[in-house]
């Protein structure tokens, strides 16, 4: 267990020179400020919250990853345990298991050049993203008083639109799945917006067929991304698809046995058919989701209703399909036409 950071009932130690990963202290620099005359220990008169902490006060990043990671795995879904788990590995095997109290911002952008080198922007970027989430807890938690990346900026890189199948392509791709098992999960999730995990794990209690609803929300299995509850509409595919499948108690979508389907079996198997179709080989399953968004927008459906359907946290994630407004832009800028 991490213990937070606390300030010894007895006298203040002498202050020491900030010690770089990597690097060792010279002789002088040791024995800077090591005179209790010149800290005048004894006249000091100050509350315990204001004393500065020794090196060798910080727990190791070890220590504090580890319970950390414990807080993910009780807060967050398995998927963003795994990502937050790889990013601070390759953190702390870029660091070593230092004292978190010696990293600093020098330290982070070190890091980031050195992951560049041979990983994507967006790749670096997430794992900055999950570092600085990292402090911020410890930062609460009151283990560190400041967080090293919050003046790190992350690389700023092209806008890389949402590879999606065209509704011509969706179609294509629905006859070429014919018969298939995947169909309905395909229809679904392409008509909803659903992420896979949230299809697989959608039960025939969650769905209200009389009011055409489906309620996405986590089960004692499954944690939705967020842990917030939506609603989302379904729309007459939607209701001949679900209508077409045996109804019994728990799943409504099954893998190719009749158990629970597998994501990652799925996924390899949608891509297969992506394939087998003739389609742009980049599209993956998450594409369907991207699909359901780009083509609302493209039919004028405002950014905050989107956002809405998709479930996400902030409107900023939503914004990357603004650039499908388009049309929508004349009908706006035709509103003050002096002709």
């Amino acid at each position: 267990m991490v213990a937070p950071l606390g300030v010894a009932s007895s006298p203040a130690s002498p202050a020491k020179t900030r010690q770089e990963p990597g690097t060792a202290l010279s002789g002088e620099a040791q024995n800077l400020g090591s005179s209790p005359e010149k800290m005048n220990v004894e006249s000091a008169s100050v509350t315990n919250w204001t004393a500065q902490p020794r090196i060798e006060d910080f727990p190791l990043l070890s220590s504090c990853i580890s319970e950390y990671l414990a807080h993910v795995r009780a807060n967050f879904s398995r998927k963003t345990l795994d990502i937050y788990a790889l990013a601070l590995k390759t953190f702390i095997a870029f660091a070593g298991d230092i004292p978190v109290g010696t990293v600093n911002a020098h330290v982070i952008d070190r890091f980031k050049v050195c992951r560049i080198e041979s990983v994507s922007i967006a790749t670096v970027n997430l794992q900055l993203r999950v570092i600085k989430s990292f402090f911020n807890c410890l930062k609460r938690w009151e283990i560190v008083a400041m967080n090293p990346c919050d003046t790190v900026r992350q690389i700023r890189g092209n806008e890389i639109s949402p590879v999606f199948l065209t509704t011509e392509e969706l179609q294509h791709l629905l006859k070429t799945l014919e018969k298939h098992w995947l169909l309905p999960i395909v229809v679904f999730a392409a008509m909803t917006g659903a992420r896979l995990g949230e299809v697989l794990n959608l039960t025939w209690a969650d769905i209200d067929l009389p009011r055409r609803l489906v309620c996405i929300r986590s089960s004692s299995s499954y944690r939705v991304k967020g842990g917030k509850v939506r609603t989302v509409p379904l729309n007459q595919t939607v209701l001949e698809v679900l209508g077409s499948l045996p109804r019994r108690d728990g799943l409504v979508f099954r893998g190719v046995h009749g158990g629970h389907a597998c994501a990652n079996h799925v996924s390899r198997t949608f891509r297969h058919a992506v394939r087998a179709a003739g389609l742009d080989r980049r599209v993956h399953f998450h594409s369907l989701r991207h699909g359901f968004a780009s083509h609302l927008v493209q039919k004028g459906v405002s950014l905050y209703q989107v956002q809405k359907l998709l479930g996400h946290a902030s409107p900023r994630v939503t914004e990357v399909y603004s650039h499908l407004q388009g049309t929508q832009m004349h009908e706006v800028v035709n509103m003050i036409d002096l002709v």
